[in-house]
């Protein structure tokens, strides 16, 4: 007596070809009875879930790196079970079918494999056979191999691939029932195991998302050829793997979306981006990934810098039939801007004619504390202002030398410090802030506050931001901050007050002068169509009437002074650079 499999097409599909999330579950018998010649034979096919990690585990990092990009990119990478990978699987119903193609066939008993197979798609819960086809089997014990497509037939069994040029799309799935047919309703059941860990990737940038190059620009590949084609026996058994000149690839790995929909924003906030699709990386019970032999590249734009190919690479002791997380955290060294809708950003986040920066950022915002930006350019069209003994800073009141002052907003906008002696002679008539002209004073007191208290981006650019406050004139440590934060200066070489080794026509210079590199806080401004002058400018602050402060700047020294020590009677000029709260 023969055993005949028929096609699936002459079978309730949802009977002969089930996958659930727990390979237990029962389905009727009555549903899945197949008559072979007077005979009944049942067929399941179920689908082991990809393994929940446990909470212990579920915390581990498997890998961390950090990886230089170049132009200024750095990636913290690492990869870590996947806690929030969708893993769980509805209850098993014909809805519950994995797409994709299958086949089944059977080996006797001697090894050999039977001539006749079952094949065919599911698509959308039904199944479409290839052609009608049947099992002719004669009694006896067999071995039944079901798998999808990421296998390829061999003459000695099946093989993985190690180059899937066309897109490796499925994970390897293969199920092996020993069966003897001697009669009676006889029961095959598939449970298919997953040859593969399933990974994702998730991107996080700042200030915005980036842009990852969809098409065939995201993949994974081996290195020295060390990870390639898997070799299996007729029924299922691993018994070798290339590590020969085939590459383990997949160029169809580039879909990916963005977590919520962020706007921009005045605090600098992660932006996170995900493969809304999975890559497996082929591997067998117990089977280790050789050291150094995987990488991910993923092509994208990261803060308007294109064409920076980001390498992870896999050399963890990943297992088969778990989830993993590749996280990359892409930063750069590059300064934030604050734009003039309030918000920060880097350079490559600017929109020509909507969103343009007016300043850099050298203080970043948070929830409870404002944040801090320099103006790109000079105040009042580059006007000079004259920082000698008693002009332009006449009447405030002295407050100290200290080279780590914060306070040129207070100096500006308050009258917390009017000089009540004016010239030594007590004046009571003033009550405006530095910042705004009193018409019964002169034109020539308070006048770099006045110009960088009314300073303005337009024609340029109009400021919406409602969250930007006034400018200001900076202070001693707020120019420091600056100093540090796009030019390298070490605030350690900075003496503590102005008054430090000051001499006549020499004002702040130690012996060995504290260096920094101008020319590279000059690029920030400069790429953003600012400027930055090696130069004199006028600081905030009085050490008594009427003794105001400068910065006077070169590409290499910087260096503090006071106007008493400025040529007494002649005096320096320089310029405003006003700064501002956001």
């Amino acid at each position: 007596m023969n055993y005949k499999v028929y096609s699936w097409a002459t079978l309730s599909l949802s009977a002969l070809l089930m996958f659930s999330a727990c390979a237990n579950d029962d389905i009727a018998n009555s549903e899945n009875e197949v008559t072979l010649n007077g005979h009944k034979l049942n067929i399941t096919i179920n689908e082991e879930t990809f393994e929940a990690e446990k909470p212990t585990r579920a915390a581990q990092v498997v890998h961390r790196d950090t990886i230089d990009m170049g132009d200024g990119l750095i990636a913290e990478v690492s990869i870590e079970p996947d806690k929030t990978a969708p893993t769980p699987q509805p209850a098993k119903t014909r809805a519950a079918m994995s797409e994709g193609h299958y086949t089944i066939y059977a080996v006797d008993a001697a090894g050999n494999r039977v001539a006749d197979e079952l094949s065919g798609t599911v698509s959308n819960g039904k199944f479409i056979p290839d052609v009608n086809k049947r099992i002719r089997l004669d009694p006896g014990t067999y071995t039944f191999v079901c798998h999808n497509d990421a296998f390829t037939k061999t003459a000695t069994g099946l093989d993985i691939k190690g180059s899937m040029h066309d897109g490796f799309k499925d994970c390897p799935m293969m199920g092996t029932v020993t069966k003897t047919l001697s009669g009676g309703v006889e029961t095959v059941a598939f449970n298919m195991k997953h040859f593969a860990a399933r990974t994702r990737v998730q991107i996080t940038t700042y200030t915005s998302y980036p842009k990852i190059f969809e098409g065939t620009s995201t993949y994974i590949h081996a290195h020295s050829s060390q990870f390639s084609t898997m070799h299996f026996d007729k029924i299922g058994n691993l018994t070798s793997r290339d590590f020969g000149a085939t590459a383990y690839t997949w160029d169809s790995f580039d879909k990916f979306q963005h977590v919520g929909n962020k706007p921009f924003s005045s605090i600098v906030e992660p932006f996170e981006t995900i493969s809304s699709q999975y890559t497996y990386i082929a591997l067998a019970e117990g089977e280790n990934i050789p050291a150094n032999s995987l990488v991910f590249k993923v092509f994208g734009s990261y803060y308007g810098k294109s064409g920076k190919q980001l390498d992870i690479d896999i050399n963890a002791p990943l297992e088969r039939n778990h989830t993993y997380l590749v996280k990359a955290t892409v930063k750069t060294k590059d300064p934030l801007y604050l734009y003039q809708d309030g918000t920060v950003g880097y350079l490559g986040d600017k929109e020509v004619g909507k969103r343009e920066p007016i300043g850099i950022v050298l203080t970043e915002k948070t929830a409870t504390e404002k944040g801090m930006a320099v103006a790109l350019k000079n105040a009042d069209n580059n006007r000079r202002f004259y920082v000698g003994y008693g002009y332009y800073f006449n009447g405030l009141k002295a407050d100290g030398t200290a080279t780590d002052n914060m306070k040129g907003y207070e100096y500006t906008w308050t009258t917390d410090y009017l000089n009540p002696l004016y010239r030594g002679v007590a004046q009571t008539w003033r009550t405006l802030p530095p910042a705004e002209k009193d018409p019964d004073v002169s034109g020539a007191d308070f006048v770099a506050y006045q110009a960088a208290g009314n300073y303005t981006t337009e024609p340029d650019v109009k400021i919406t931001g409602t969250n930007i406050g006034k400018w200001f004139l900076p202070s001693t440590g707020q120019w420091r901050l600056l100093l540090a934060k796009l030019g390298g200066l070490n605030v350690s070489t900075v003496p503590a007050t102005i008054w430090a080794n000051a001499s006549w026509n020499k004002p702040f210079v130690r012996s060995t002068d504290p260096t920094w590199n101008g020319i590279k806080a000059q690029s920030y401004f400069t790429q953003a169509g600012g400027s930055l002058d090696f130069d004199v400018y006028c600081l905030s602050g009085s050490s008594g009437d009427p003794s105001s402060f400068y910065l006077d700047l070169s590409t290499t020294n910087i260096s503090f002074g006071n106007s008493i020590f400025a040529n007494p009677g002649v005096g320096v000029d320089g310029f405003v650079r006003p700064f501002v709260y956001f």
